[in-house]
């Protein structure tokens, strides 16, 4: 996503990823939670704004946690709700900053895996860094982003929940436009091949080559093991 929207999506992340809209981005978070125990390493790739990493900490408060967020904006926020025992890592994910991580038990890919890269080839050369970085047993769980979304149905269903995001007509109708921003740059880049959408079969393809194998799929959330 383009540094701009990632700029104005920090506004109203929280409000238009709520968890009573979405109920499926808090399973993501306990499906995730179920596969550490006492001390394990996460990273979270691409956290945004911290919400959902917040919530996994209230299940596992005892995981030694890496937030990786490249948006100031977003990490701005972040920082302000994680705990100061994180190490909060204002950059994208690469080769570079994965060599300088511990060996990890989780890697979260929370609506992030699909803006990495726009091609499967340095998927697989992600996917190898990596097994590379995570333990044998260890685990990589993507919630993966649906397909374009339908501008039209999108509006009337966060028109038709308004109470349920606990905001007025007149605060829905200032902030939507920057949320319809987010949902078209999101849609350019799937029809201009700048973002990735996986399936389990590609998905397979690019982590089965690097030694994981899948593990749990539930709708789109996908665990890879490493062994």
């Amino acid at each position: 996503m383009n540094p701009s929207c990632y700029d104005d999506y920090a506004k109203v992340f929280d409000l238009y990823s709520n968890v009573h809209l979405f109920p499926q981005n808090l399973r993501f978070i306990e499906v995730a939670a179920e596969l550490l125990q006492h001390g394990d390493r996460v990273t979270d790739v691409g956290g945004g704004t911290g919400m959902f990493t917040a919530e996994l900490l209230e299940r596992v408060p005892w995981v030694n946690l890496t937030f990786v967020e490249p948006s100031p904006p977003m990490m701005e926020i972040a920082a302000t709700r994680l705990p100061i025992s994180a190490d909060l890592v204002h950059a994208p994910l690469n080769g570079e900053l994965l060599a300088q991580l511990p060996p990890q038990k989780l890697f979260l890919f929370q609506r992030s895996l699909y803006s990495l890269h726009g091609t499967i080839d340095p998927y697989r050369k992600l996917a190898v860094e990596l097994a590379a970085r995570t333990l044998e047993g260890g685990h990589v769980a993507i919630y993966e982003m649906p397909g374009p979304y339908d501008m039209e149905l999108a509006w009337e269903y966060y028109s038709v929940n308004r109470e349920v995001l606990g905001v007025t007509a007149e605060v829905l109708l200032e902030t939507w436009p920057v949320m319809e921003a987010v949902f078209q740059e999101f849609n350019s880049g799937i029809s201009e091949g700048r973002y990735t959408l996986f399936n389990r079969s590609s998905l397979d393809d690019v982590f089965g080559g690097a030694g994981f194998r899948c593990t749990y799929e539930e709708g789109t959330t996908f665990v890879y093991t490493k062994g």
